[in-house]
């Protein structure tokens, strides 16, 4: 009796799967689209201002919000393979690392290249320009079940 009825699970449990996998694919793109250039033009208030346009535009197509466009600050790009970055998730390239809130996320074992980019103060919001401050630093990453990083935790380390 028991066995008639596995079937049903196994495809109940594949379902689940599979429903689950959109968004883990879409936390992980989104990630990759605001916070990684492997090989960056620049790492320049000029870079900052293009690259910060393209995330906000690409979001807005995701995100339609006619009545309220906010520039985006502060973002940070790291300049590396999504390979090299995805194994911060794992225990070959990071270490656990407790947040001030105490969350658990991931520390590179190794630094990076970064560049941040923040708005100045008083700029409008309709014409968003960034400065930009590069880095070599370790990072720290969420990463989901699967191993994929899906946030870049911008005030840490």
């Amino acid at each position: 009796m028991a066995l008639k009825g596995m079937p049903v699970l196994l495809l109940l449990a594949a379902a689940l799967v599979l429903l689950g996998a959109p968004a883990t694919a879409d936390q992980y793109e989104k990630f990759l689209l605001q916070h990684v250039d492997a090989n960056p033009t620049g790492r320049d208030d000029k870079y900052c201002t293009k690259q910060m346009r393209h995330i906000l535009k690409e979001l807005w197509k995701l995100h339609p919000n006619p009545e309220r466009k906010v520039c985006k600050d502060p973002n940070t790009f790291i300049h590396a393979n999504s390979n090299a970055i995805r194994a911060i998730c794992t225990d070959e390239g990071g270490t656990d690392y407790r947040t001030k809130s105490g969350q658990i996320m991931r520390q590179s074992r190794d630094g990076f290249q970064v560049t941040t980019c923040n708005r100045p103060r008083g700029k409008p919001i309709n014409n968003c320009r960034y400065r930009a401050a590069a880095d070599f630093r370790t990072i720290v990453i969420a990463c989901n079940a699967q191993g994929f990083p899906v946030h870049f935790e911008e005030s840490q380390i």
